[in-house]
Parts: structure tokens; C-alpha cells; sequence
């Protein structure tokens, strides 16, 4: 499978149809296949071939769009970044993954000049933008007015077609590979479960390097659906949005769409042309969801995964949103939902065996949509997807029905605001601390992040720090979101195992005291 088949085919059939919807600028189908083929061809001639890798640093918007399709269209690999990281992390990421060409937004460029002596195969740096480029950068509007359009690449099947970084348990990101296979496996079963058409409006409110939001591109493509964009989610922004594209469908993460409930100014904004809401990426507070469900009278999608899911393996229909049903039906409101079409999941014990029903387990999954690897980390690989199955990490049990329960996490994760952070990570950065003697670091519940990052420190003997000045000293080494929001003060060595591993659930367990999961 290709994933710039489903272009073709919105060219082919939709090609007079509004493909672009971001704030002046309008683009059909035609129009937006054209840029596309040109793109491809300035991407061409920067010496982008089969494999080469580009990478886009910029907010949302329809070049962001084009940028995956001209990508793919020159036969190269996309490597979105996240713009939250901090330039180190940035810096990292480009050189891990050889990335030849960096295209950047007016937003970022500025950050530029401290990294650029620091990439180490980054050959252009093309500035896309509406304004002219900073000195030193391609112009991308001139690149793509001056380019002659280009065939197709046709890169299919196994062939890479992205590189993903997600967060990583030894303390550095790993880059996920996803080939064309599974990018348009999630396309197909997207497309099924949001039951789209060309009908619909598309809201890209969460970050496009995002898998998150990159779930929902391609298929909609395919039926030639429109796609609309704010630069970033602010939740005024994204009800505006909502009201003046029309949006049909919207994705809204769980903080997301606490934060649009709450708004002050929720009630002034007309909502009603939404009739689906797909929300994932963190567990929902069913609180949250049924408040949702009450006030927003459209129909709700839940979707599981991660990025090495290309994201999905379940999903819970609109058809088990019942508040008000029978307990059975109520419960499922807490599930995540059932297998999508193309997967197979099962809850496996520690030696891969599969559990009885109702039994916690690890949450292992297969299928066209499981990714091909991790970027030069064949090991890591392995471990992943030992027996054929990729290991989540994600404790939970299925019933009797199919349905699957998410209860504990056996990886070290914390998902703040529909990121992962990994504590390993946290802790290495309060360890560079001249204070710090030990730091663990865990996720506690937050009514707006559904958890946040807290850690839990000794200090030196003979030395002292507060809470501000530990959390300021992780902001000049990691993205902010990874930060601790929160810190605490150990009076002693933390409790550890006999082979000396500091007992986190013992550390976790007072702030998840009483509660049903061990998640938020």
C-alpha cells in the first residue's frame, strides 16, 4: 500500500472539492496536488531520493500538510518534530536520524543559529512561511513557484515512510519506524471508525507531529474530506475554529477538552455543526467524558494505541457512549474500547502467555499496523516485538466480551497532557543537580494534565534546594512539558527492592489512594 495513493485518489475524484481550509487560504484537491507534485520536486532537487529524511519543526498548517505528502511524493522519510523539546533534544534527534533536509516556520527559525553548528547532516534549511526567508534559509513559497511538478516515487509496502520519536525507557527518544503498510493500515480502520466521507471537516486542533493527529490524515484524505488547522490548541482558538469552518470532526485529547468545557466562554460559541469527537492519547476521567457527552451532543470515539501502533490497536464505537444504560454498559465507558479491524490484541503474562479473561497482564498487540522498528536500535527492537507481539507496556485485562481495561503501566511512563514522559529521563536531569542525591519521578493525578510530573528527591547531606529552584534547573535541560510540576522532600534513603530499584508504586501510592485505576 501507498500512502500517496489516498492523494491520488482524492485528485482523481474530489479534484474540484475544497481539500484546505486555513484561515485566507483555500485550496481544492487540484490545487493542493499541484503544490504537492512541485514540492516534491524542489525536495528533489535538494538531494532528497529514496530513504533521505525530512524533517519539519513548525506549528500547524496546510504546509505542514503538504510536507507529508511531498515527502513521500519524492521518496523521502518524514521526520516530524516536536516543537516542545528543548534545542539539545532537537539537535539530538536531527543527527540520530540523518536528517539532510530542515524546514522550519517563522515560529522556530529563530532558533536556528544556536543549533546549526551543532547538525552534523542537515544540508538545507527551507523556511515556510508567508514572509521572506532569514538569511541563510530557502525561501519555500520561491522553491515551490519556480519547481516543475514531479511523478509519484510510488515508495510503498514495507518501505519506510516516517520516523516518530516517542519517549524512551534507557533515557534517550526512540524513533519509531512506520512504514507505508502501516500508515495506511490506521488509515483504513481510521476511516472506518469515524465512518467519514467527503462531507466531513476536519479540525487538526492537536499538534501534527503528533501520531495523535497524523491518525486521522490519511484516511481522510482518501475520501477526500476537508482539512481545516489552527497553528496550535487554545481552546477559545479551537471553538472559534469549530464555529467558522464547520467542523464535522474534531480530535480532543482528554486535557483538551477540559479545558474547552471550562472555558469561561464555552456557551458563546456554536458547537453544533461537530458530530464526532475522537479523544485518546491519555485515559479519560469518566467524570470528564460524561459532562462531555451531556453538553456536546455529537457522537464520541475513543481511540488506544501509541506510536508504535501507527497509533490504534482499539477502540471504543459511539455506540458504547451510553451514560445512562444498563451497569454493564456504563462500565464500558471506563474501557478502551475493542480491537480495531486489522488487530489482534491479547493480555499476555511475563513469559507471553495469554491470560484468562478478566486476568491483569500486559497489553500486547499485532498486525499490519505494528511498527517495523526502532531507528538504530535493534535491541530495543527486539525486546518490543519479542514473539511477534509488540509489548505496550500497558497493564489491563479483557473481558468476556472483548472489551479491554486499562489498570497500570509496567513501563516507567508518565502521560501528561497526551505526552509521554519517561522518568528515567526527569531523574537524570534533577541528577545533574549538585544537590541532588537521589530523584525518583512519577506520575500523580491532575485534573488538567490527567497526571503530572512529580518528583520525589533526597538531598545531599550538607546541601540544600527548593522546589523552584529543582524545577527551573530541568527546564534548561529538558522540554518543559517533561519538567516536574511539583517537588517533594525525602528525609531518607527512598525504599528500594533487594536488588536495589527505588519501589516506585510504594512512592505512587499514596496519591492514587482510593482510586479505581492507577492511571488518570
Amino acid at each position: 500500500m501507498q500512502v500517496t495513493q489516498t492523494l491520488r485518489r482524492a485528485m482523481l475524484l474530489y479534484r474540484d472539492h475544497t481539500a484546505v481550509l486555513d484561515g485566507e487560504v483555500r485550496q481544492s484537491w487540484s490545487e493542493f496536488g499541484d503544490r504537492v507534485q512541485r514540492l516534491a520536486g524542489v525536495l528533489r532537487e535538494l538531494g532528497i531520493g529514496d530513504d533521505d529524511k525530512v524533517a519539519v519543526f513548525m506549528l500547524n498548517g496546510h504546509r505542514y500538510f503538504e510536507l507529508f505528502f511531498g515527502t513521500f511524493w519524492a521518496g523521502g522519510v518524514v521526520v516530524p518534530i516536536n516543537i516542545r523539546l528543548a534545542a539539545p533534544e532537537i539537535v539530538h534527534q536531527l543527527n540520530e536520524a540523518e536528517v539532510r533536509v530542515l524546514v522550519v516556520d517563522d515560529t522556530f527559525a529563530m532558533m536556528l543559529p544556536a543549533m546549526r553548528d551543532k547538525l552534523q547532516t542537515v544540508r538545507h534549511v527551507v523556511h515556510a512561511a508567508s514572509v521572506p526567508a532569514p538569511e541563510g534559509m530557502l525561501d519555500y513559497e520561491t522553491l515551490i513557484r519556480e519547481a516543475a511538478p514531479i511523478d509519484d516515487a510510488e515508495r510503498d509496502g514495507d518501505d519506510v515512510a516516517g520516523i516518530f520519536y516517542t519517549g524512551g525507557t534507557t533515557g534517550r527518544a526512540k524513533g519509531v519506524m512506520l512504514t507505508h503498510d502501516n500508515l495506511m493500515a490506521n488509515a483504513l480502520n481510521g476511516t472506518l471508525t469515524n465512518r467519514a466521507s467527503r462531507d466531513d471537516i476536519y479540525l487538526h486542533s492537536a499538534p501534527m507531529f503528533h501520531l495523535a493527529d497524523i491518525s486521522s490524515t490519511f484516511g481522510l484524505t482518501m475520501v477526500g474530506a476537508q482539512h481545516a488547522f489552527i497553528p496550535f490548541f487554545e481552546p477559545e482558538g479551537m471553538m472559534r475554529a469549530i464555529q467558522n469552518y464547520r467542523v464535522t470532526i474534531a480530535l480532543m485529547i482528554p486535557t483538551m477538552l477540559n479545558m474547552v468545557l471550562n472555558h469561561p466562554n464555552f456557551s458563546e460559541y456554536d458547537l453544533s455543526s461537530l458530530r464526532g469527537i475522537a479523544y485518546g492519547a491519555s485515559p479519560i476521567p469518566e467524570a470528564l467524558l460524561r459532562r462531555a457527552m451531556e453538553v456536546l451532543p455529537c457522537e464520541f470515539t475513543q481511540g488506544y494505541g501509541m506510536t508504535e501502533l501507527s497509533p490504534l490497536c482499539a477502540y471504543l464505537p459511539p455506540e458504547d457512549h451510553i451514560p445512562n444504560g444498563t451497569p454493564e454498559q456504563q462500565k464500558r465507558l471506563r474501557s478502551a474500547g475493542i480491537p480495531i479491524f486489522t488487530a489482534e490484541v491479547k493480555v499476555m503474562d511475563e513469559n507471553d502467555r495469554e491470560l484468562p479473561r478478566g486476568e491483569v497482564g500486559e497489553i500486547c498487540a499485532r498486525g499490519p499496523m505494528v511498527m517495523k522498528g526502532y531507528w538504530k536500535q535493534p535491541e530495543a527492537t527486539a525486546q518490543a516485538l519479542r514473539n511477534g507481539w509488540m509489548h505496550t507496556g500497558d497493564m489491563g485485562y479483557m473481558d468476556e466480551d472483548g472489551y479491554i481495561y486499562l489498570v497500570d503501566r509496567s513501563k516507567d511512563m508518565i502521560v501528561t497532557g497526551g505526552e509521554n514522559v519517561y522518568s528515567v529521563e526527569v531523574e537524570a536531569a534533577l541528577h545533574e543537580h549538585p544537590a541532588v542525591l537521589e530523584a525518583a519521578v512519577i506520575g500523580i493525578p491532575d485534573e488538567q494534565w490527567g497526571e503530572a510530573v512529580h518528583a520525589i528527591v533526597v538531598l545531599k547531606p550538607g546541601h540544600s534546594a527548593g522546589e523552584e529552584e529543582l524545577i527551573h534547573h530541568c527546564h534548561g535541560l529538558i522540554a518543559n512539558y517533561k519538567c516536574p510540576k511539583s517537588v517533594s522532600f525525602h528525609p531518607q534513603e527512598l525504599p528500594k527492592s533487594p536488588v536495589g530499584k527505588i519501589l516506585k508504586r510504594e512512592l505512587r501510592a499514596p496519591y492514587w489512594e482510593g482510586r479505581e485505576r492507577q492511571i488518570h
